[in-house]
């Protein structure tokens, strides 16, 4: 007499949907941190727009506008793979994270990517920690 094995992977789908989205959202909230650490260079000081001066080593707050404008993470289709998309909506958000050079200004801002390293700093362990929970 045979034997019939039905496996049935819903469980596991719905548990890396959630480990994903878990993961997106420690980064998100790591790369939060890392906008608020007084880590980042800057050649020269800058009168901030709250009145305060910055000096070379600084947290890229100002206003808050960037850290603030960080959305929901948004899961990608499962059949594509498991990948999750955080997006920052402030209009100078690129300019921050990969660098800019102003023309009229005539100076070069320094790439300051804070999602970047906020993924260099542990999604694998956040992952896990996520998949854990989705139990």
């Amino acid at each position: 007499m045979g034997a019939r094995v039905i496996i049935d992977l819903r469980d596991l789908n719905r548990r890396a949907r959630v480990a994903t989205k878990g993961t997106a959202e420690r980064v998100g909230r790591r790369a939060d941190i890392l906008i608020n650490a007084r880590s980042w260079t800057w050649p020269g000081t800058t009168l901030r727009a709250n009145g305060s001066v910055a000096g070379t080593k600084r947290n890229i707050v100002d206003t808050s506008t960037l850290r603030n404008s960080r959305r929901d993470p948004v899961l990608n289709d499962a059949r594509s793979g498991y990948s999750a998309r955080l997006t920052w909506g402030a209009s100078h958000a690129a300019a921050v994270f990969l660098g800019a050079m102003f023309r009229k200004r005539r100076y070069v801002m320094p790439a300051r990517n804070a999602p970047l390293a906020a993924v260099k700093r542990g999604t694998l362990q956040d992952f896990a920690r996520a998949w854990q929970e989705a139990e």
